[in-house]
């Protein structure tokens, strides 16, 4: 990798004030994202912690996954604290078209476990507000690109986080650890299934799809993924894979 200082970065002063975050590419200016196989240790644009990382833009800005999560957690705590809906791609698809959701980043890793859990509760499941905050917490320590970086989706790990609660499972209890970890080998087997990079919003769509299959046989409630989802971000997507993906539209 080679030396950051030696790129043209952009220093905080000559940045005007931000308006708000951008949705895709680097959170502070919109350049592209870099993804090096070595990590260097940054300071975060907004916090200046120093983090170590392997992604920062062309402008070299770096942004620590507490600073990319914190509003986008705010939506997701907000929106299923207070929602009556029980199809878990409506609750998607309500919580990401907040402006303050990007289109990538680990902000899904706690999306995916609390639209799980608020979608059982509000099927009648017995379950408590603070076991979905505990769901949105556990699912923020996930760090961002650990699709790749840690061989496992976000998106997957979000799954067995809302079935570690529903199940109350531990690692000293059998049944109930085999149960949650059968299960998110499942969903990311599916995730796996597309040859593709990263898309935030197509493998949390497949998570929850998988979970309406599967949710039955593992908690005894089919949990609904029915509502339609038509991809609207593919154009701030470079990576879009489009007609190979299940959510691709020609309108």
């Amino acid at each position: 990798m080679g030396n950051i200082d030696n790129m043209n970065k952009v220093k905080k002063a000559e940045i005007a004030p931000l308006l708000q975050k951008h949705q895709s590419g680097c959170m502070v200016c919109g350049a592209e994202l870099l993804y090096e196989k070595d990590s260097e240790k940054l300071a975060c644009y907004y916090c200046n912690a120093k983090r170590r990382t392997n992604a920062f833009c062309t402008n070299g800005h770096f942004v620590c996954d507490d600073c990319h999560a914190q509003d986008a957690l705010s939506v997701i705590r907000n929106v299923c604290l207070s929602s009556s809906e029980k199809d878990m791609i409506a609750l998607m698809k309500r919580i990401r078209s907040h402006a303050s959701f990007p289109v990538h980043g680990p902000e899904h890793h706690s999306m995916v476990p609390a639209i799980i859990l608020t979608a059982y509760k509000n099927m009648g499941g017995s379950l408590t507000d603070d076991e979905i905050l505990s769901g949105i917490e556990r699912g923020s320590s996930i760090a961002g690109g650990s699709c790749a970086f840690m061989g496992v989706c976000g998106a997957a790990v979000g799954v067995g986080i809302a079935f570690s609660i529903i199940l109350e499972a531990n690692p000293c209890k059998a049944k109930e650890r085999q149960a949650v970890m059968k299960l998110t080998s499942e969903v990311l087997h599916s995730i796996a299934g597309y040859k593709a990079s990263r898309c935030c919003q197509r493998d949390c769509f497949t998570a929850l799809r998988e979970v309406s299959i599967l949710s039955k046989q593992y908690i005894g409630v089919k949990l609904f993924a029915d509502e339609s989802c038509k991809c609207i971000q593919h154009t701030k997507n470079k990576e879009c894979i489009e007609r190979a993906c299940p959510l691709w539209s020609e309108e």
